[in-house]
């Protein structure tokens, strides 16, 4: 049975609902897709870790499935939330040929997780890029802009994560790799001396690739710009796939201790907080949380023991469900009235129960509170880093908490109780059952924490109580640190929330500099083709006629003496080494060295 279901990668489920949705109404449409990603939930939570299907290409084993306790997971959530995706989409009234690219983008992301290898997830995370950028294409208006960012920049991230996959073949530290499986895979070689330390090219190459997708500093614009700009629907999707099949990657890539990517996490926790509480726009706001929370996930993988690694999975895990939950809360604010910038409208929440309601068990849940999922997910990872005596770092997830907590305390404020009170049509029936789906999620595994431990890989390696009063203690102070942040800086903040975005400036600065940057290497590729077009012809031109040619390249004090020579030398061309005589000369001159070759041997 197991092989039977091994047999069946988990994409191929979705892909079938995908092929059919053209033939379907957009009701039984919509109800396939969901039914199918339940059904991947299902295939994950009964199947047993092994490998299924191979494939050989140019010599290598590719795995095209293999199962293991982070691959199982993946499945897991990607199946489950893509399933409530799909249903927030019907109630959004998508169309159908919105549903055929989400789903085409959530069938790669499944094969991305859940292939063995790295020239397997090479083509999933390439197929990704491209379902994706139409996918946010398809909203038309501004997102035809910020998807050509979009595709820029995954383009190059793919490409520098292609570079680091075939160096590795060259340069493996085996001395010349002979698989590509991601448990035989050592992500070195092509080391080269930096002041006093040795860096991995290999390394450097793959981790920028990764990083890219997941927005570390420095290599993330294209996520703020992009996530705020197509269909509420489709942002939906966006939180959840991307940036976390990144996360999974990283793992992949650096398995073991990396202080590197612990501190860029790090880093990005304090980051992504920081530009977010400057926001005004409410899904650019929730696009630089993703940058954060993405950061706590690569601290736990960075810093390398199965405590960390159990904390950033879980963390992956949970942050699906409550960034899901917060970008359908601000989309049912959008569809109903219309607005997205927070300065744009005033208090909503009394006459919008279900959103405020969605709202707060999300804001409740990525900031860490007692009863939350992420609460359960942050303790691992600051527990992990305390044990790992990461002082510093222990720090910086503290301020990047503080930060989670004030600027989402900024969000209620303004979008639910700041102004006057706007009569806003609550969430219709469909959208209800949908957000308190998720919602219940975000709170059953907070409360009921053994569900979460039971499928995050080395989930029994705690070994706390996570509703001590130490934990309640520090969640308590940090919540404190977060209201006293937006205390101190709601002067600040008015004045943001009726001028300008911070991001006004730099966005168009990173917008033009990549199109400058694309355009450059537009206008070198055509002048290079032009060139080699120009020269391929004026070689068949002097092959046609040499004795032009050779006069052109003479100067013109001895063109006419060539001239005169021209005239009185017999034959079809000027020098003369027309075409027949000149595969004459390199016949015989292959014959030549024929002969001293089997002379010599």
């Amino acid at each position: 049975m197991n092989e039977l279901l091994l047999s069946v990668p988990p994409a191929l489920l979705v892909a079938v609902a995908l092929l059919v949705t053209p033939l379907l109404s957009r009701r039984l449409a919509h109800g396939l897709a969901t039914v199918a990603l339940v059904a991947v939930v299902a295939w994950a939570l009964v199947v047993e870790s092994g490998v299924g299907p191979t494939a050989t290409f140019m010599g290598f084993e590719l795995l095209l499935v293999e199962v293991d306790q982070f691959s199982r997971l993946m499945a897991i959530i990607f199946g489950a939330f893509g399933a409530f995706a799909v249903s927030y989409a019907y109630f959004a009234d998508t169309t159908n040929r919105h549903l055929m690219w989400g789903l085409g983008y959530v069938t790669a992301s499944l094969w991305t997780v859940m292939v063995g290898d790295w020239l397997a997830l090479i083509v999933g995370w390439e197929a990704m890029a491209i379902a994706s950028t139409v996918f946010i294409w398809l909203s038309g208006g501004r997102s035809i802009r910020t998807g050509y960012r979009y595709a820029l920049a995954h383009a190059i991230g793919g490409s520098l994560l292609l570079a680091g996959i075939v160096l590795y073949l060259f340069y493996g530290t085996d001395g010349g790799a002979t698989a590509l499986h991601f448990t035989e895979t050592n992500v070195a070689g092509l080391e080269v001396p930096v002041g006093g330390t040795t860096i991995s090219v290999v390394a450097a190459l793959m981790g920028l690739g990764i990083g890219l997708n997941a927005a570390i500093i420095g290599l993330h614009a294209w996520l703020p710009d992009t996530y705020p700009s197509p269909h509420v629907a489709t942002s939906v999707f966006l939180a959840c796939y991307t940036t976390k099949t990144a996360v999974y990657a990283s793992y992949r890539a650096f398995p073991e201790e990396n202080l590197y990517l612990a501190y860029m996490g790090g880093a990005m926790a304090i980051y992504g907080a920081a530009f977010a509480l400057a926001q005004k726009d409410m899904r650019r706001l929730l696009s630089y949380h993703i940058q954060g929370q993405v950061g706590f996930m690569l601290v736990g993988i960075g810093v390398g023991t199965q405590l960390g690694v159990a904390g950033g999975f879980a963390h992956l895990f949970n942050h699906i469900l409550y960034k899901g939950l917060l970008f359908m809360a601000a989309g049912i604010i959008i569809i109903k009235i219309g607005k997205e910038s927070l300065d744009k409208f005033g208090a909503v929440g009394a006459t919008a129960p279900v959103a405020l309601g969605a709202f707060l068990v999300g804001a409740l849940s990525i900031s860490g509170f007692p009863g939350f999922n992420g609460f359960i997910s942050k303790g691992m990872l600051t527990d992990a880093v305390i044990a790992a005596d990461l002082t510093t770092l222990e720090w910086m997830l503290y301020l990047g908490s503080v930060g989670t907590y004030a600027s989402f305390i900024k969000f209620g404020y303004y979008a639910f109780l700041d102004g006057e009170p706007v009569s806003m049509p609550d969430a219709d029936w469909g959208h209800t059952i949908v957000t308190g789906g998720v919602a219940a999620g975000c709170i059953g595994f907070g409360l009921y924490y053994p569900a979460l431990y039971a499928i995050i890989p080395f989930g029994d390696v705690w070994g706390v109580e996570p509703y001590s009063m130490y934990q309640f203690t520090k969640a308590g102070v940090l919540a404190a640190g977060g209201l006293l942040v937006f205390v101190v800086s709601k002067p600040l903040l008015d004045s943001f929330h009726g001028g300008k975005d911070v991001d006004r400036a730099h966005d168009p600065l990173a917008f033009y500099g990549a199109k400058g940057l694309s355009g450059g290497i537009g206008g070198i590729y055509n002048r290079v083709d032009a060139a080699v077009v120009g020269t391929g012809w004026a070689l068949v031109d002097a092959a046609h006629d040499p004795s032009t040619t050779i006069r052109g390249l003479l100067p013109d004090g001895w063109q006419d003496r060539y001239d005169r020579r021209l005239e009185r030398t017999p034959g079809k061309t000027g020098g003369k080494l027309g075409i027949g005589l000149t595969i004459y000369v390199a016949a015989g001159v292959l014959t030549i060295a024929l002969a001293l070759a089997l002379f010599i041997q």
